[in-house]
């Protein structure tokens, strides 16, 4: 057995306490309006003061394998290059070209390049940004310092192979106090040591809270989920603990009880209960029993998400067999739970945002993971107050 990831391991360890001394969860309920999820004006302002300058998982780094592997990233509204380099590291930039604004690749996928040449007039970018080509500089261009228009380079960090970019090529990251001591459990589950197996694109008509919500909300697991995975869990026994922006969660497998039994050094979360890791403001790290699930959001509108589901396994397949294997492993979390369930019923719930059924939302005992969530939001923006008229 693997270290404990420490952080988890406490909720863990005070969800089996309430087992055990058969504690209910505090009474804690509360109220959103409803126009919360449909508010073009409120959106905007999201968009501008959660995302815009926000570092933002786009990626492992197991995507990129060798020196020229590269993949593009639109989703968040700015069009992002990530490559490898010769000196084999990691950069973002703008995947754009520095004469006339031409995207540089349109990758499908990872793609390898030795250069990025502009399909307009042939500038040629070298894997670190710089500028190394200008056809007929001397006589169009002679007064040109390459060294001035390399590309632009945007902040990236890595926490154990997870991607942070910033579309925002002024902002600072400091993944030390973005994530605190998640940190420490990425390490214990030894997320750097995976490496990225598949990842689907979505888009979907909810708004990106309503989404975030279904993967903080153990509510729903068994009865959403009965003909799927709620039968592989407890009804009613999970707990989440906020750790600076980001919250914590673990809900009690029907494997939970036999850690009651086990000395504190046996437990085994990934077998014993399913971990989760939300990270502000728009990524889900879901840790399953064999491989670990990222979910990342990209608000387009007030009522449309792009959802980028990704899969990251223990090591890469070796032979076809163990490649339909993760793929069918896959395939049930994402069409079978995600698509057909979760991401469902948040474009059930948007039209329901919609329609002037309700005038708030409610929130009870077992979703206050979900009122932490918009507590972080309204530290972040203040209270949400719906426009009058």
């Amino acid at each position: 057995m693997n270290a404990l990831p420490p952080a988890q391991t406490e909720v863990f360890s005070a969800l089996l306490d309430d087992l055990r001394l058969e504690r209910k969860p505090d009474v804690r309920t509360g109220e959103i309006d409803t126009s919360y999820y449909t508010d073009e004006n409120w959106f905007k302002q999201e968009h501008q003061q959660l995302f815009a300058a926000a570092p933002l998982v786009i990626g492992h780094s197991s995507m990129l394998q060798k020196p020229g592997d590269h993949f593009v990233h639109d989703h968040s509204g700015k069009p992002i290059l990530v490559v490898r380099g010769k000196d084999d590291q990691i950069r973002a930039f703008l995947n754009v070209c520095r004469h006339r604004g031409v995207r540089l690749s349109n990758a499908d996928g990872v793609a390898n390049t030795p250069s990025f040449v502009c399909p307009y007039h042939n500038w040629i970018y070298a894997l670190d940004g710089t500028l190394s080509k200008v056809p007929l500089q001397s006589e169009c261009f002679p007064d040109l310092d390459k060294s001035c228009h390399g590309l632009k380079e945007l902040p990236l960090g890595e926490c154990e192979g997870l991607l942070f970019v910033s579309g925002d090529p002024d902002a600072s990251i400091n993944l030390q106090q973005q994530l605190g001591p998640i940190q420490d459990d990425f390490k214990a589950f030894r997320l750097g040591d995976h490496v990225f197996f598949r990842e689907s694109v979505t888009t979907k008509k909810a708004n990106w809270k309503l989404i975030i919500e279904a993967f903080l909300d153990g509510y729903h697991v068994v009865r959403l989920h009965r003909k799927t995975v709620g039968p592989m869990f407890l009804d009613g026994v999970a707990k989440s603990q906020r750790s600076g922006d980001n919250i914590m969660s673990v809900v009690a497998r029907q494997e939970f009880e036999r850690a009651l039994e086990l000395d504190r050094n046996e437990w085994d979360l990934r077998r014993h209960a399913s971990c989760a890791f939300f990270l502000f403001p728009n990524t889900t790290i879901i840790v399953h029993p064999d491989y670990i699930s990222y979910l990342t959001l990209f608000p387009t509108a007030a009522n449309e998400t792009i959802c980028v589901h990704g899969c990251l396994i223990a090591e890469a397949p070796r032979d076809e067999k163990a490649a339909a294997h993760w793929e069918r492993a896959y395939n049930i979390i994402e069409e079978g739970v995600f698509q057909a369930e979760d991401l469902f019923v948040c474009e059930q719930a948007q039209i329901g945002m919609n329609s002037g059924a309700n005038d708030k939302l409610l929130f009870g005992s077992y979703e206050s993971s979900i009122l932490d969530f918009h507590h972080i939001i309204a530290e972040k923006m203040g209270p949400y107050t719906p426009a009058s008229g």
